[in-house]
Order: structure tokens, then C-alpha cells, then sequence
């Protein structure tokens, strides 16, 4: 019965949770990876509950492609997969998402003119917002898809930064099928551009891209009726990108393009590996579409890194559709000593 009573104060509580207020960090003028500047520097975030003195407490989680640090808290507030209760996170807005600096919305870089990004770039702002809270060390990190390549990112440029991070749907660089999809809607974005198509009409394309690879052709071919494909494709014919735009989009993706984490060791994965201080849980479905799984198993055995392997037809999305599963082992993860 006690315990019974706990969950139900623990689910009310989090029900009548409010969207914690956007904040930003201004860092002014910030050197790239690529030598070049980009200018005023703005990067959001969120906090969601307290952090205690010692900040043993904290899990950051930056946000994944196209993702902001309000998507974050919509999926931690429907999922409750990390107890809130016990944690402080801290969703970080990454570059480009069009509430960090992004072309979107830059006044001195706007469009075309914002500079090329990378995903060592997005870390090292997620860095820069936790010096600016104060916040050394942190208990966890706690990111998926492109979060998780800046969480790869973190504990290799900062071993010392936390104690444990959750990488999800993960790879810690392209493979080879990674690249030639990115190449895909990078180029037709770039082919757009070339001949003035009007944007919603490339970006159809690039959406029918990134939403059929989202899931696998096992579940289009199983789960939906032939009937239901004209209804389903008549979804991208309407276009309101809202603050994620194109120059975003293309942006991001431009950034993952050449994600890989051996760039510090001369491209030697192995030598990397020995850079690991952090205690990771590696979670993947073995049928993702978007990300590689394999590289990210080759590097945890690399790390000795704790695994969950998936097997689910909704490919990069089936941590949802096995959340309980997933949630239950985060959460042991966490807490473990």
C-alpha cells in the first residue's frame, strides 16, 4: 500500500509538471572546430528541477537531430524514464536547431553564411552551458541519435565530466551506410538550392527520406495495409517547418556528415577508446535504419561498456515502442554504484 500511495504522488506530480522556462547562455564569439567563427553565439537550454550543492545529482542531455531541450521534456514528461524525482536534467538546445544559434535565426550569420558546424562543435557548447551553471561534474549524460554523438563526443573531449552516460540509438562515427543516406538529402537540399525550387517541394523528398528510413520495411510491409501508403505519402504534402528550416535541417545534417570520434587519435578508434573514463550504457535496436548499430557495438566491447540490444520493427524509434523495457533498465543504470 505504501508503495502504491509513492507512485500515485510520484504520477500527479509529474502530470501537473510545467514546461520549465527556455533559458539562454550568450557566449559571444566562439572558435570552431574548422577554424572559422561563429559570432554571437547563443546556446538554450532547460532546467528541469534542482540541482544539489555537489551536482552529483545532474544528467545533461543534449538534443537530437531536429530535436529542442522542450521535445526533451515532453518525452521524459510522458515517459517519466528518468525519475525526476531523484535527478536534475538539464536539456541542451544543440547549434542549429532554431533555439541554439542557428541559420534561422542568427542576425550576423544568417542562412547560407552561418558557418559549417560539426558534432565536436555541439559538445563543446553543451560544455560552455554547464561552466556557465557552474556545473564541473555531473552525474550522468543521457542522449539519442545526434545526442548521443555529442554524448560520445563529451566523454571523450572531458573524461572527467561525468560518471555515466546512456547513449541511445547511437554510433560514435558513420558508417558507411550513415554517410551515403546523409549524402542523399544533403544533396537534395543542395540541388534545390542550385535551381531555385521552392523549398517545400525539395524538402518533401528529403521528409519521404527520413521518415521511410525511420522505421523498417518489415513494419511498412507488415504493420500498414497497401490501402493506407496514398494517405500516408499525402502526410508531406503539407509543409510548416515551424523554427526547424530548412538551412537548419541542412545545417545539422551537414554536421553528422562527418561524425567520428577518432578525428582527436589520427582516425584510431582503438586509441579513442582508451580515452574512456566514463561508465556508459550503450542501447540499440539492431534493425535501425538511420543509425548504424554496429559501430556502436564494436565500441562498446572496445569500452567494456554495458549493452541493450533491440530487435524491433520501428527501427531508429523502437526505444519507444519497448520504453518499459528501456526505462526500467536506464534506471538501474543510473543508480547503479
Amino acid at each position: 500500500m505504501k508503495r502504491l500511495i509513492i507512485l500515485l504522488i510520484a504520477i500527479s506530480t509529474l502530470i501537473a509538471m510545467p514546461v520549465p522556462r527556455q533559458q539562454f547562455v550568450e557566449l559571444g564569439d566562439i572558435t570552431l572546430y574548422s577554424g572559422n567563427i561563429l559570432q554571437d553565439c547563443k546556446m538554450g537550454y532547460r532546467v528541469i528541477g534542482h540541482f544539489n550543492e555537489d551536482s552529483s545529482n545532474v544528467v545533461v542531455y543534449p538534443t537530437w537531430h531536429g530535436g529542442t531541450s522542450e521535445h526533451i521534456f515532453g518525452l521524459i514528461n510522458k515517459y517519466n524514464f528518468i525519475d525526476t524525482l531523484t535527478y536534475c536534467i538539464i536539456p541542451v538546445d544543440a547549434l542549429g536547431n532554431g533555439v541554439s544559434s542557428s541559420p534561422s535565426n542568427s542576425n550576423a550569420q544568417p542562412g547560407a553564411t552561418f558557418p559549417d558546424i560539426r558534432v565536436i562543435d555541439l559538445a563543446r557548447c553543451v560544455k560552455d552551458v554547464l561552466d556557465h551553471l557552474g556545473l564541473k561534474h555531473v552525474h550522468a549524460i543521457v542522449g539519442g541519435s545526434m545526442g548521443s554523438m555529442q554524448g560520445f563526443e563529451l566523454i571523450c573531449e572531458y573524461p572527467d565530466l561525468a560518471d555515466k552516460a546512456v547513449l541511445y540509438v547511437c554510433s560514435p562515427r558513420n558508417s558507411v551506410y550513415d554517410n551515403i543516406r546523409r549524402e542523399a538529402s544533403l544533396s537534395l537540399i543542395e540541388m534545390g538550392r542550385k535551381y531555385g525550387i521552392p523549398q517545400e517541394e525539395y524538402m518533401r523528398a528529403v521528409r519521404l527520406i527520413q521518415n521511410v528510413n525511420a522505421k523498417t520495411p518489415d513494419y511498412y510491409a507488415r504493420d500498414m495495409q497497401p490501402s493506407e501508403s496514398e494517405e500516408y505519402i499525402a502526410k508531406f504534402d503539407h509543409y510548416s517547418p515551424g523554427i526547424y528550416t530548412p538551412d537548419n535541417f541542412y545545417c545539422q545534417t551537414k554536421a553528422l556528415r562527418t561524425h567520428d570520434i577518432s578525428w582527436r587519435d589520427n582516425f584510431d578508434i582503438k586509441k579513442t577508446a582508451e580515452r574512456i573514463k566514463t561508465d556508459v550504457f550503450i542501447i540499440v535496436n539492431m534493425q535501425d535504419h538511420t543509425v548504424s548499430p554496429l559501430e556502436a557495438l564494436d565500441f562498446a566491447k572496445m569500452i567494456g561498456a554495458k549493452t541493450l540490444k533491440l530487435n524491433n520493427n520501428r527501427g531508429h524509434l523502437g526505444i519507444t515502442y519497448e520504453i518499459d523495457r528501456v526505462k526500467k533498465a536506464i534506471n538501474r543504470f543510473l543508480k547503479k554504484k
